[in-house]
């Protein structure tokens, strides 16, 4: 019975309709209670009625039959909860439950025999109207499953008509239409109600059927993502071990080199280095943001400061395209981070020189009641308004679709976008082709009562020999230990190479000496870290033996570790003149 067809209107796939059925079921016992409890309420306005107008024993032994009709249901309804069972095991519980209405039914259609007084009319009409109202309360608590519906409509209905057409009467055979009329509309209606509600169960499986198609599509694009992650991860470190390998070489060649042609050769290579350090620094950034590293230092300073460094750095880069930079001599003063706030206007400008031919860049402030708006305004090539949004991702570039390194990486606007994001300065654009754009940065403004002072930057000690110092550089990468060793010798010291942390000790103890610095890696072999390897000279020789790491990874956890050490950090590729500077700082300090 369970198995039966549902109504064909709906077309429902085979796998669909089995979960429909299964729900139709579970529908039915909720609302079981109910329905036997009715099956005990109802017969007793009949037994009071009837009571008297025919046999006693005859209306106790028929109420007693409902009762025990309930008493088995109630007995299923309890099991059917107790075993909890799956879709599966359903249809069995569904014609178990069928079989009990058929009963239910009977009994109630024995009533419309039983109960039957020939001749009195209003005694016939109670009885109908009993009945009548029994079949019409199904619908609600049967017509989510139709065979249980048709299993008590028609047990309960059919006895009563077949008595009223043995009458005979005209009266009779009107009650008879009537009630044929009136179980047709209920058919109707049941018939109806089976189908909003087979409807709005397809609708939510197919709801839930799209929900996992949809979590499925994010875990999968999750997945690809970390994959992703990984591998450029992986490749990143991977690249940036021979460039910075060689770019430690082509500096130690350019120490020793002295002929004009050799020069000319190596500083192509340089430039083309430096290219290259160039993009896996933006990338770094981009990393470095994204990872949630970089933590903004709020405080008061003059823009006016900021102009100055901007100016005296692309100065000379605007003269050379022919170009008019001018930065708006300004009093007002900002509340945020000096440094990030500066990274997104040489950003801006950069951008700007790159994509402006004639004419010029102009960089201005305007106050818009607590906030400051820096604009940085150009005669370029403009920006059509379609691609505002696509220009602050990664890569994208508006009229280079050859990837021409000399119109830039197309990085620049990205980082500008999570920099702004991150200090919660709002950027926008306004631009027309080929006439110019607009870019605008909002920054709040600062009150000049709370002005800090920049605090001291480190002088960047670029000559002079190191002092042969005694410094332990320990990487995996023998390239790279040998790149170190031509450039530390140039400086003056001695260099003292190793690949993980016991071969430095070893090399140390056989020394019988103390280093003076320690240069490591972050990502060693066997899973040793830098940092553990810092660590452990430091134990051996003293905690006040500086440390350096230098780590090729972009990986935004190892990224937070190597933040995290304390230690000083630099991203390979290393310019040798970045690091010389440190050393230099450290080794006076």
């Amino acid at each position: 019975m369970a198995n039966e067809t549902l109504d064909p209107a709906l077309e429902l796939p085979r796998e669909r309709l089995s979960q429909v059925r299964a729900e139709q079921i579970r529908a039915l016992y909720r609302q079981a209670p109910l329905a036997i409890l009715s099956g005990l309420v109802v017969p007793i306005p009949l037994l009071i009625v009837f009571w008297g107008a025919i046999s006693e024993a005859l209306l106790v032994s028929w109420y007693a039959s409902m009762a025990v009709v309930a008493a088995v249901r109630s007995a299923l309804v309890f099991a059917y909860r107790r075993a909890a069972p799956e879709a599966a095991d359903l249809a069995a519980w569904g014609n178990l439950y069928v079989l009990g209405t058929i009963i239910s039914g009977s009994v109630w259609g024995a009533a419309g025999v039983l109960l039957f007084v020939p001749g009195a009319l209003d005694y016939q009409f109670f009885l109908d109207f009993i009945l009548a109202g029994m079949c019409t309360g199904s619908v609600a608590s049967l017509g989510a499953f139709l065979p249980a519906f048709y299993a008590f409509l028609l047990p309960t209905m059919l006895p009563f008509l077949a008595i009223a057409v043995v009458q005979g009467d005209t009266v009779h055979l009107a009650v008879v239409f009537a009630n044929v009329f009136y179980l047709l509309a209920m058919s109707v209606f049941a018939r109806n109600f089976n189908r909003s509600l087979t409807e709005s169960l397809r609708l939510q499986f197919e709801n839930l059927r799209l929900v996992d198609e949809v979590t499925a599509k994010k875990d999968e694009a999750e997945r690809a993502n970390v994959a992703k992650s990984r591998f450029l991860a992986a490749a990143s470190h991977d690249l940036r071990q021979p460039l910075h390998a060689m770019a430690l070489f082509v500096s130690a060649l350019q120490e020793k080199s002295r002929e004009s042609e050799t020069r000319r050769i190596l500083d192509q290579l340089t430039l083309s280095v430096e290219a290259l350090e160039g993009l896996f620094h933006a990338l770094l950034d981009v990393s470095k943001l994204d990872a949630g590293i970089v933590r903004p230092e709020v405080r008061g300073f003059s823009v006016q400061a900021l102009f100055d460094r901007i100016g005296r750095e692309f100065a000379e880069e605007a003269a050379d395209k022919g170009l008019r930079l001018r930065l708006m001599p300004t009093r007002a003063f900002v509340h945020s981070d000096a440094t990030l706030l500066e990274r997104i206007l040489r950003n801006l400008v950069s951008n700007a020189i790159h994509y402006t031919r004639t004419g010029g860049v102009v960089v201005g402030c305007r106050r818009r009641g607590g906030d400051l708006r820096i604009d940085v305004c150009d005669s370029g090539i403009g920006i059509d308004p379609s691609h505002f949004t696509d220009i602050f991702q990664e890569f994208y570039q508006v009229g280079n679709p050859e990837r021409d390194r000399d119109k830039g990486l197309g990085l620049g606007l990205a980082i500008v976008d999570r920099l702004a994001r991150l200090l919660r300065h709002p950027v926008t654009v306004v631009s027309v082709p080929s006439r110019g754009s607009v870019f605008s940065v909002t920054v709040p403004r600062g009150d000049t009562a709370a002005i800090e002072p920049e605090p001291p930057q480190p002088a960047e000690i670029i000559g002079g020999n190191l002092g042969g110092a005694l410094l332990v550089v320990i990487d995996d990468e023998r390239a790279v230990l040998e790149g170190m060793r031509e450039v530390l010798q140039q400086w003056g010291c001695r260099p003292l190479l190793a690949g993980s942390a016991d071969e430095a000790l070893a090399q140390l103890a056989a020394a019988g000496q103390r280093p003076t610095a320690v240069i490591a890696d972050y990502r060693l072999r066997a899973g040793e870290t830098g940092i553990a390897a810092i660590e452990r000279i430091q134990s051996e020789y003293g905690a006040d033996i500086p440390g350096v790491i230098i780590t090729g990874d972009t990986a935004p956890d190892r990224l937070r570790e190597a933040e995290a050490s304390g230690y000083h950090l630099l991203h390979k590729p290393v310019r040798p003149a970045r690091l010389r500077a440190l050393l230099s700082f450290l080794l006076r300090a």
